[in-house]
């Protein structure tokens, strides 16, 4: 089946290609540079310059420099956008061989300029111009908040909730044990989902060096495939800078004592500050006209919270750049991780939350920790041919590589067939075809395959090694009827290999439309259908070390259909501020949805299929900012009503209400505050089962926790480009809550961080 999928795709593909190569003359290029500056003549750093039609850009440096080189030569349209300054297009006529310069000045304006995206329709365009949910997480953002791992940036996005290492946005994944995420994540546009679990690592991120993190909030299974049903979030790296840049930032903290002496007498370490420590570095530099790279790391050593919660960690990423020619361009991002944790699974009870807990089972017994080295590997090679300013295509490959070897109590590491190896390998290619002004098609096709060796997942079959390959073909075109109407549409066909010779597919169609009904004042609808195939964790799982899991082969993919409408009013107040505010109402139907449920047959938990749920809702979020962007303040709330309908009940762990807010203000040119705060009301519904081998399992509070930080910064060093000391305190009130069933999350820590840039 695979095969023949490919076969089909590679025959259109050559023809496809070959055919616009040939009608596609043999092109000289030239230069564009220029220099921009605001009305005062002061030069602007950080302003995005780009040709859309090309999918390339550039951004200016410290001296307001730009240089766009090797642009096929002809008539193009120039973008030029920068927060807080007015977004202008400057066309020009490039000769072969010319070096063409621009002198441009940027009025500031009362709005903030539009950002570009690429997730939403697997190119780059305006966010205004995307008529689906959407949110964007900047590298200020990351930077302030000292975020080190990708829950950490997730946790004050609109309608996201991170409930240990489950992401769930807008109710579609409650919590699964860290499996079967319905939240697919991407890295440049690849997926990087765990080849065995089918999750998202937080920690094995590069993000140092992300441009921007971008959270698509419906379904997204039309363009993405499996994985997407709840939506995508897509960290897309930068790119190579003009002059060196070289960051160093030290971190470095503590966990509060806990206040309850009961809590202090149970575990001696509950009594101390607990550190953490770390640093990240990085390096960028274009190299020569053809050549460019950046390197980045984390060295981390977190003491934990919890009894047996110790962890250590490196992690390397580096991305290479070769542009082969003006119009064609070859990248590889690659990424080592090893880290050695003392994973905490569940506690002791509520009298007794430090510590891990143990399950007395039939003839043995579970333990509430785990201990073990984990070891990850990505490579993504990416090549990209601008055939004609109107024709583009690129070819992405993946090699995702995990390993996990546990260690037993006194520090040795198991036998080799207690090992846990995945892969997940594959590629893509996708064309961009500009048909006109009005319509731009895009298409392709995908294939990946997962292999898995582990004793935890042999099932009924008592096989030890898992195969699970997929194959798509995905189309989509978007036509602008006028200034004011665009609409999109398109279908991804999907096929995977469930078991053995079982084989599931599915037509995903979706649609979208945005109108423009005055020039602040958008609306916005969408449709779309998603599909996922249970990873491998949740068909196979079997084991008792732990917690008691059975495997389930004949569990199904499960479906979802989504719609949703929204407005979107963006403008000035009184000349003084700019506002965005959305709203945004949605309605999801699941069928076969995959939830662990206790089976009393066996006395443990399996993953089965819910017959049918329904989650819908509603969200409202505005972001006021003062016209210098000194000042700046962000809500938000979101209204759930998720219902299993097979029951009639609430959908277990998902909370009815959410509130984010956020603020930052600079007090001064070289002071920063920030706070933020987030509330998340009690699950109506809980897995009480759960209750029956761990104690106080069922206690799942609201949540309210607020974290308050001060930056100081030197406007004018020395040496260098920048200096920094950032001052945090989070969960300032120390309120205790739990992040997942079992777990106490942390308690008020204290934070510093230290940043040089040269």
């Amino acid at each position: 089946m695979r095969k023949k999928i490919a076969q089909i795709f590679l025959s259109v593909f050559l023809i496809f290609i070959y055919s616009a190569d040939y009608l596609a003359a043999q092109e000289q290029h030239g230069t564009i540079e220029g220099i921009i500056k605001n009305e005062s003549g002061e030069t602007l750093p950080g302003v995005h310059v780009s040709i859309t039609a090309l999918q390339s850009g550039a951004t200016t440096n410290s001296d307001g420099f730009f240089r766009l080189r090797n642009i096929t030569s002809g008539e193009h349209i120039l973008r030029f956008s920068m927060v807080g300054f007015q977004t202008i297009t400057e066309a020009i006529s490039l000769e072969p061989g010319e070096t063409a310069w621009l002198d441009i000045e940027l009025n500031p304006v009362t709005l903030q300029a539009g950002e570009l995206v690429v997730t939403a329709s697997r190119r780059s365009q305006l966010i205004g111009q995307v008529s689906v949910s959407m949110n964007i997480i900047s590298p200020e953002e990351l930077r302030s908040r000292n975020v080190t791992s990708l829950d950490q940036a997730l946790d004050y996005v609109p309608g996201v909730q991170v409930l240990g290492n489950s992401v769930n946005v807008r109710g579609s994944s409650g919590f699964a044990y860290g499996v079967g995420s319905r939240v697919l994540l991407l890295v440049d546009g690849v997926p990087l989902m765990g080849p065995d679990q089918g999750g998202m690592d937080f920690d094995g991120l590069p993000l140092m060096q992300t441009r921007q993190i971008e959270v698509l909030k419906s379904p997204g299974s039309a363009l993405y495939g499996g994985g997407a049903l709840g939506g995508v979030i897509n960290l897309i790296t930068r790119d190579f800078p003009d002059e060196p840049e070289t960051t160093i930032r030290l971190f470095g903290g503590a966990y509060e004592p806990v206040r309850f002496d009961v809590w202090r007498q149970s575990w001696e370490g509950a009594a101390d500050y607990r550190a953490n420590r770390g640093v990240q570095f990085g390096r960028s530099e274009q190299l020569t006209e053809r050549w460019g790279y950046w390197v980045s790391g984390k060295i981390q050593d977190d003491s934990g919270y919890l009894q047996n919660n110790r962890s250590k960690g490196l992690e390397l990423y580096s991305k290479v750049g070769w542009e082969i020619s003006g119009d064609k361009n070859l990248s590889l991002y690659s990424g080592i991780r090893r880290n050695r944790n003392q994973q905490f699974l569940y506690w002791n009870g509520l009298s007794d939350p430090l510590r891990p807990g143990e399950i007395l089972l039939t003839g043995d017994s579970a333990s509430g920790a785990n201990q073990g080295l984990s070891d990850r590997l990505t490579l993504l090679p990416v090549f990209t041919h601008n055939i004609s300013p109107d024709i583009q295509y690129a070819l992405k490959g993946r090699v995702f590589g995990v390993a996990f070897r546990p260690i037993d109590r006194e520090g040795n590491i198991r036998p080799s067939d207690r090992h846990n190896v995945g892969f997940r390998y594959g590629g893509e290619a996708q064309v961009n075809y500009r048909v006109s002004d009005e319509l731009i098609l895009t298409g392709g096709a995908t294939f990946d395959e997962n292999y898995v060796r582990s004793d935890v997942f042999v099932g009924e079959d008592s096989l030890m090694v898992r195969n699970q390959p997929e194959g798509s073909l995905f189309v989509q075109g978007e036509y602008s009827w006028n200034n004011r109407l665009t609409t999109t549409a398109g279908f991804r066909y999907d096929a995977y290999r469930v078991h053995t010779l079982d084989t599931a597919t599915q037509f995903s169609p979706k649609f979208s439309a945005s109108y423009m009904i005055s020039d602040h004042l958008t609306a916005r609808t969408s449709f779309g259908k998603g599909f996922r195939v249970p990873s491998v964790a949740e068909r196979f799982f079997n084991n008792r070390d732990f917690f008691p899991l059975e495997s389930n082969l004949a569990l199904r993919p499960e479906t979802s259909t989504g719609y949703e409408a929204g407005l979107t009013w963006q403008g000035p107040v009184q000349n003084r501020f700019s506002l965005k505010a959305e709203f945004t109402g949605f309605w999801n139907n699941y069928r076969r949805l995959v939830e662990p449920a206790f089976q009393p047959q066996t006395s443990a938990f399996q993953f089965v299929n819910l017959t049918e749920a329904r989650i819908r809702g509603a969200e409202i979020s505005a972001a006021v900012s003062t016209i210098d962007q000194d000042h700046h303040l962000s809500t938000s709330y979101t209204l759930l009503d998720p219902r299993d309908m097979e029951e009639n009940r609430s959908l277990a762990y998902r909370s009815r209400h959410l509130v984010q807010v956020s603020g930052r203000s600079i007090l001064r040119p070289w002071m920063e505050a920030g706070a933020d705060f987030r509330y998340a009301s009690a699950p109506e519904q809980v897995d009480t089962d759960f209750s029956f081998f761990v104690n106080d399992a069922e206690v799942f509070p609201s949540v309210y926790v607020a974290d308050a930080r001060v930056r100081f910064q030197d406007t004018n060093p020395l040496r260098g480009k920048g200096m920094s000391v950032t001052l945090m305190v989070k969960n300032l009130f120390d309120y205790y809550y739990v992040e997942r069933p079992a777990i106490f999350a942390p308690p008020r820590s204290y934070h510093i961080v230290m940043e040089v840039i040269f």
